[in-house]
């Protein structure tokens, strides 16, 4: 790519990563530096509430959203929120400084309401940046993205938590932290601000519904327009569905069946996302400028196999961890081309909309993983979990390859 349009995308991923950065490291501090506050003991509600303060804003206000940004412009939007962040993280700094767990969770609630107002206009606004042509590699460089923010900002988290260890002194660890934190609202807002591709014209004053319950019905009903769209949003529910399981069923089986110690599942995980960014950035690279909804199916395959190989064989550590990288792979690989498909089939200010519309069934899918996981782990055990993928990841591999344009039979026009 050339240096020209390698560095028009520049200002779109420094805020993305600068963002997802600090809303995990705030989330990880909560769980290594608040629970110090309350208790031990409260470890696993301070979480689960942390957890729940970010999701709640998507399921509950992805309608607010998607009307923000078919009526606006999406770059404005961006700024705007990003410059939230900073009075955002004020209010958790001075949540740390006070050691008020309650400031900090509302600073954290915060959070996921300013990223679920955004994120319609952050992801919309990538085919205004590359254009059609690039719209696989703009979705799978920002997935890319996302997942190393993720990771750096879970492993930063526990190092500064750390920070008055290094120092000796407790108030030098909560100023580190609250640097931290400011500067990378501070360069998220600035970067921003180099944000403004050529956009669509916004809709004045449309007439979409605010109210959580009908938006998805209105929103699914519009989908059935295009053919296979509503796939697209299961399947990307599927693959949130099976990532949260994945992820809560880690914890218990490798100190189950692996006995690993918690840094070496840490590691794991660390590993687990840098595989999905790693199939996420190469889905974007093999589309070659193109939507390449056949590599859904392929990459539903490798994760079939992967998971099989898990189930039937129990492998040791080694091969425990290169397989279930190898799942993450593909997994990345399955997700691209559905976030593609999206954003090339759905024209102008509609598109705000129904990414909101996807990202309140992928949220509503994750709370609905942490009831299955605790029926499935807590009746059988974490092994069942992995058969559980298994069979899930077949039954949308199937429904994709047999319905979702471009995958199977059907052609991609």
């Amino acid at each position: 790519m050339e240096k020209s349009n390698r560095f028009k995308w520049f200002p779109l991923f420094s805020t993305n990563f600068a963002g997802v950065l600090n809303d995990n490291l705030l989330k990880t501090l909560i769980g290594f530096v608040c629970v110090v506050w309350i208790g031990g003991e409260h470890k696993a509600t301070l979480v689960s509430a942390a957890a729940a303060l970010l999701v709640l804003p998507y399921i509950f206000l992805s309608p607010l959203s998607g009307k923000l940004a078919k009526e606006h412009p999406k770059a404005l939007i961006i700024q705007w929120a990003k410059f939230s962040e900073i009075l955002i993280m004020v209010i958790a700094i001075t949540g740390f400084f006070m050691q008020n767990v309650y400031v900090v969770l509302f600073a954290m609630f915060l959070m996921g309401l300013q990223s679920c107002l955004y994120s319609p206009s952050k992801y919309g606004i990538i085919r205004d940046i590359g254009g059609k042509e690039l719209i696989s590699f703009g979705t799978g460089a920002m997935e890319m993205i996302t997942f190393v923010a993720v990771l750096l900002g879970t492993f930063f988290g526990g190092l500064l938590s750390d920070a008055d260890q290094y120092f000796n002194n407790p108030k030098m660890g909560t100023i580190i932290i609250a640097a931290c934190m400011m500067f990378l609202a501070i360069i998220g807002w600035i970067t921003s601000m180099g944000i403004h591709p050529k956009e669509s014209q916004p809709e004045d004053d449309s007439e979409d519904t605010l109210n959580p319950f009908l938006f998805p019905i209105r929103w699914f009903k519009w989908c059935k327009k295009i053919i296979g769209l509503n796939y697209i949003v299961l399947s990307l529910s599927v693959f949130w569905l099976i990532g949260s399981l994945i992820q809560m069923n880690l914890y218990i089986y490798c100190e189950e069946y692996l006995n690993l110690s918690n840094t070496a599942t840490g590691t794991i995980m660390a590993l687990v996302a840098i595989g999905i960014g790693a199939g996420c950035y190469a889905a974007g690279v093999i589309s070659n400028h193109k939507v390449k909804t056949i590599l859904v199916p392929i990459g539903g395959l490798g994760m079939i196999i992967c998971m099989l190989i898990i189930y039937i064989f129990s492998p040791k550590v080694t091969v425990f961890t290169i397989t279930i990288i190898s799942f993450a792979f593909f997994a990345g690989l399955f997700k691209i081309p559905l976030n593609a498909f999206m954003q090339d089939r759905v024209k102008g200010r509609e598109l705000g909309p129904v990414i909101a519309y996807n990202n309140q069934m992928v949220f509503v899918a994750i709370l609905f993983s942490a009831g299955l996981f605790k029926l499935i782990e807590g009746t059988f055990n974490s092994k069942m979990v992995f058969l559980a993928v298994l069979v899930i990841t077949v039954f949308i591999t199937i429904i994709a390859f047999l319905k979702i344009p471009g995958a199977g039979k059907r052609k991609l026009h």
